[in-house]
């Protein structure tokens, strides 16, 4: 497989990963809506609708990482890195997406020893209903995933770059 084919592969899913960010996002809204009306027209709140939202919130945040990224929407402070030389701000610019994949790499494998040791004792949030809080932690091991792979593929881009 090329780099570039590669490339667009991740780009695709990273949309579908940003499209279950925006689709989790409206859930907790719509269930919150349907929560407060519940409670004060008819006096029934839904059960455990906070430790739901709790659960459901990870996917908003880790699976948007990578395709922010892509899109450069990420906050930068280059306040220093501006200044200098276009050949020493590549180089800066590598080392940052290095160490940024390293540290995201270290966040993939930490979180999905906590997502595994999770499912396998199948725990769950104390609530009214039953709520596997796995499901929850699955989202950090994957998102943060593609966050290093992105970082990966750019510092391979900017690399290549250097090189022609």
């Amino acid at each position: 497989m090329s780099f570039l084919k590669a490339e667009r592969r991740v780009e695709q899913i990273e949309k579908y990963l940003s499209v279950i960010s925006w689709i989790a996002a409206l859930f907790i809204t719509f269930l919150i809506i349907i929560d407060v009306f519940l409670r004060f027209v008819f006096n029934a709140p839904l059960p455990a609708t906070w430790e739901t939202s709790e659960v459901v919130m990870p996917y908003i945040v880790f699976f948007a990482f990578a395709y922010t990224l892509k899109k450069d929407g990420h906050v930068r402070v280059t306040l220093f890195v501006e200044r200098l030389a276009p050949k020493a701000r590549l180089w800066c610019e590598v080392f940052r997406k290095i160490v940024s994949f390293g540290v995201c790499a270290l966040f993939t494998y930490w979180s999905w020893l906590r997502f595994w040791h999770s499912f396998v004792v199948r725990e769950e949030i104390l609530a009214a209903i039953y709520i596997p809080w796995f499901v929850g932690k699955f989202a950090m091991p994957i998102g943060m995933g593609m966050f290093a792979i992105q970082y990966l593929l750019e510092t391979v881009h900017d690399i290549s770059e250097r090189q022609s």
